[in-house]
């Protein structure tokens, strides 16, 4: 798909284009999660049960391995299989 571009209104609200929208299946209600990488790049990612269920068991994990072992965990919810969408 090709860059596509958007505005922000003055509530700092961003209307995804509609070929976005409906390539995810997204509807009014959704939930998405909005993240940043430094470089100016904005993610988000669309919430589903499934995901939510499966982020909750995955942390539950972690908190548990972390609390036996202090290891560093990369941030939870943003894996490269996930389909994400990076605006430039």
């Amino acid at each position: 798909m090709s860059e596509l571009i958007t505005n922000i209104d003055d509530n700092g609200r961003i209307q995804l284009p509609l070929a976005i929208r409906y390539g995810l299946k997204l509807m009014p209600g959704d939930r998405i999660a909005v993240d940043h990488l430094g470089d100016g790049t904005i993610i988000l990612k669309k919430i589903t049960e499934q995901s939510q269920v499966a982020d909750e068991i995955d942390g539950a994990g972690r908190h548990r391995q972390h609390s036996k072992q202090s290891a560093s965990f990369p941030a939870e919810g943003y894996s490269r299989s996930s389909p994400i969408l990076a605006l430039p």
